[in-house]
Parts: structure tokens; C-alpha cells; sequence
């Protein structure tokens, strides 16, 4: 039997994905979104994806789990080549990074700081 926040960040987990790969696949109007936005959003997305990721308890090493939210990143913008209105852009995987990154810092200090008390 799975723990009520294990299953239910499992559950948001899914869905996250499922509206982050809807919201990556359709035609954005590019005019009121600037490029700082757009690679802050990859960045809050990113580092979101990979606490709930974590919470999941899937993987137990950090680096496979990181591992996987970069792939999913990097599979986002493979998919977003092949569409006529979206592109391809190195600056998008390296704001998920950033953002898988930072929200490993984030989960390490809070995991020693619970161990602390």
C-alpha cells in the first residue's frame, strides 16, 4: 500500500506531464512572451517537475532521476523541431538543467536540514 503522498504526487506527476507536453506542443502566439520568460518558465517547469519527481519515490539515485527529467526536457525539443510553429533551442535544455539543478540543491539543504532537527 503506497503512502497517500507518495500516490498522490504520483498522480500529480502525470498530470504535470500531461499538461506540460500539451503546452509545449501548440502554437504560442511568440509576440507577448520574451526570452527571459520563456527560459524562466523552462527553468520553474523544470525544477518543479524534478521535486514532485522525487517525491514519487521511483528512482532512489538522484543522477537517474535527474537524468530522466533532462531526457523528457530534451525529447520536448526534439518534438518541438518537427513542428511548424515551435523550434529547437539549446538555451531551452540548458534552462531545464538549471532548473533540475537548482531544485536538487533546494532537495539536498531541505533533506539536511530535516535530518538536523
Amino acid at each position: 500500500m503506497f503512502q497517500p503522498i507518495i500516490l498522490s504526487s504520483r498522480v500529480l506527476l502525470a498530470l504535470s506531464i500531461l499538461a506540460i507536453s500539451f503546452l509545449a506542443t501548440t502554437e504560442t502566439s511568440t509576440s507577448s512572451q520574451s526570452l527571459i520568460d520563456d527560459k524562466l518558465l523552462h527553468f520553474l517547469c523544470f525544477a518543479y517537475l524534478t521535486i514532485i519527481f522525487k517525491f514519487t519515490q521511483f528512482i532512489d539515485q538522484d543522477f537517474w532521476l535527474y537524468v530522466i527529467v533532462l531526457g523528457y526536457g530534451i525529447l520536448i525539443e526534439i518534438v518541438q523541431m518537427y513542428l511548424p510553429y515551435r523550434s529547437f533551442e539549446f538555451l531551452d535544455i540548458f534552462a531545464d538543467f538549471m532548473g533540475i539543478l537548482c531544485a536538487g540543491v533546494l532537495l539536498k539543504l531541505a533533506k539536511n536540514m530535516y535530518i538536523s532537527y
